[in-house]
């Protein structure tokens, strides 16, 4: 019978059969851990980056169009309602109080002639810092431009009883007067005569009512012994076409770089006589808007031909459209090297033919 021996095996030969990882390998895998980990956050702060700069950049476009589309908007209705393309003149000249506020920023208004339009080349504020706070290489003159633009439908002046108007009071009665509202600016004209007036109330019997005390100072007094000026505008011309009232508002957009120099905005206002104070914000970030108007210098009466940063006082009744210039620059920083402060800019231009632009 054969015998088994059983051999002895000691703890010391068991440990050296055994597989492991020395401390070498295993800082020799957690430095390639984090070189790997370093590299996925790289990655991913370049992915940031970039998917911000992207963000950025359609907000950048985003702001810059919309405001050039709000003033092409509004420009496109530029002196809609008004029978004369230049001035507000024709025969007799419109009545306007030497101290009417349709001017830029709510400007008093010099003479009895009021433009549809006011060019203002350089006329706005400047820009002269960057979106860091830096001066830039040179101030920025920005343009400034106002306008009487159409608000609203036009109403029908009644000519039946009670009439036009109250004898020679203040009231002019509408067919329906249920679009107009109390402190709007409008314009009433039969075809020959105009007049320009801001409504201080609308009444219940369809008149809107003038007077001389409102804020604008466009209407004059309205009594038996001074017949308000819309007397004339509102009645019926022989074979003239049917008196009617325009809603306008007299408008003016520029550029606010004084409230926040780091962020200009470009801002509108609206029958307000409180200058820029009372202006309000159309979109920010806006670093320059230029405009340039569209003459029609050989009396078409359809074709602008020739493009004016200053119309001359002989152009402005050929002016036929403008074409509108606004840069934007990015809120952030987004790397761009032209630039001394990193921002990113975007220019657009828009070309605007008013509805008004033919000649009378």
């Amino acid at each position: 019978m054969r015998s088994t021996q059983v051999r002895a095996v000691s703890p010391k030969s068991v440990w050296h059969n055994q597989s492991g990882h020395s401390l070498v390998e295993l800082l020799i895998a957690a430095v390639v851990l984090l070189i790997m980990m370093g590299g996925m956050l790289s990655v991913m702060r370049v992915s940031a980056t970039l998917n911000n700069s992207v963000e950025q950049g359609l907000d950048l476009q985003q702001n810059v169009r919309s405001a050039i589309n709000i003033i092409g908007s509004e420009l496109n209705n530029a002196g809609s309602g008004i029978p004369y393309s230049s001035a507000i003149s024709g025969s007799p000249p419109v009545t306007v109080q030497a101290n009417a506020r349709v001017g830029p920023l709510g400007a008093a208004v010099a003479s009895g002639t009021v433009y549809f339009i006011t060019p203002g080349n350089n006329a706005g504020q400047q820009v002269t810092i960057d979106g860091e706070g830096n001066a830039l290489p040179a101030a920025i003159s920005t343009d400034r431009i106002t306008f009487l633009g159409g608000m609203g439908e036009p109403g029908f002046v009644n000519q039946t009883s009670p009439g036009p108007t109250s004898g020679f009071g203040a009231n002019v009665f509408l067919e329906n007067n249920s679009g107009f509202r109390d402190g709007q600016v409008v314009l009433v004209t039969n075809g020959l005569q105009l007049s320009l007036g801001q409504i201080t109330q609308k009444l219940p019997n369809g008149a809107l009512q003038f007077s001389n005390s409102d804020s604008l100072g466009l209407n004059a007094p309205g009594s038996s012994g001074s017949p308000n000026p819309n007397f004339y505008a509102a009645q019926q011309a022989a074979g003239g076409p049917p008196p009617m009232v325009y809603p306008l508002s007299s408008i003016t957009y520029f550029i606010d770089s004084a409230t926040n120099p780091r962020r200009p905005m470009l801002k509108r206002l609206a029958n307000s006589a409180g200058g820029a104070a009372a202006a309000t914000a159309v979109a920010d970030n806006i670093e320059n808007f230029q405009v340039s108007y569209l003459v029609d210098t050989d009396l078409d009466a359809t074709t602008p031909n020739v493009s004016v940063d200053a119309p001359t006082a002989a152009q402005l009744p050929l002016i036929r459209g403008a074409m509108v210039t606004i840069t934007g620059r990015s809120q952030i920083k987004m790397g761009d090297t032209n630039t001394t402060d990193r921002h990113s800019r975007l220019t657009m231009t828009q070309t605007i033919l008013f509805r008004n632009n033919v000649r009378r």
